[in-house]
Parts: C-alpha cells; structure tokens; sequence
C-alpha cells in the first residue's frame, strides 16, 4: 500500500479529485483542512462500482469554495490487473495446496 500526501489549493481541488478518481490504483482519497482534521474521506473503488459520483464532487466542490488550501492522503493499493501480453504470475504452492482441499467441496454443490 503506497500513502502519497499533496497540498492543493482550493480553486485546484475538484480537478485534481476528479483526476485521481480516474487514475488507476487509488484507492481512497482523504481531504485535510490546514490543522489537520479530515473532511471528507472517498473510497474510490465504491464510486468506480456504480455509486454516483455527483453527490461526492458538490462535497468536494464546497470544500474548494470555503478553504484556500487543503492536504490529499492518497492511498493507492496493489493493481490487481495485469497488462495485455504479460506472463502469467507464477503460482504459490501454499495456494495450489489450498485449492486442492477446497475444490473436492465445491464439487459437491
């Protein structure tokens, strides 16, 4: 898990969130005022899942409206896709030894 920290001005703020929503691999955003508190805290995934993003932007755009500078926590997580033409990862033997157990059960349902 990689935890990146940016000082952003206000007037920036909604494009620079809207950025990020779109980058791949972030996970959740956390918006800070000048002392330190959280304001608002997005979970990127939930948005990118169906959830409508227009409720969450007017949260931020009233943020940018009333403070001249705020922190972004960005937490990005491990990509779990890989690219086109990429090797297959290898597998882990401690994993192959979980599937055998678990596969005989599902075969039953």
């Amino acid at each position: 898990m990689d935890i990146a920290i940016e000082l952003v001005h206000g007037w920036r703020l909604l494009a620079r969130v809207r950025e990020l929503i779109d980058e791949p691999g972030v996970q959740r955003l956390i918006i800070r005022n000048e002392d330190g508190e959280d304001l608002i805290e997005i979970g990127v995934p939930a948005m990118l899942a169906g959830v409508t993003t227009r409720p969450v932007l007017a949260a931020v755009k009233a943020i940018a409206d009333e403070m001249p500078r705020v922190t972004i926590e960005i937490v990005r997580g491990v990509m779990l896709e890989r690219a086109v033409g990429e090797p297959e990862p290898e597998t882990d033997e401690e994993f192959d030894r979980a599937i055998d157990v678990v596969e005989p059960v599902f075969e039953r349902y």
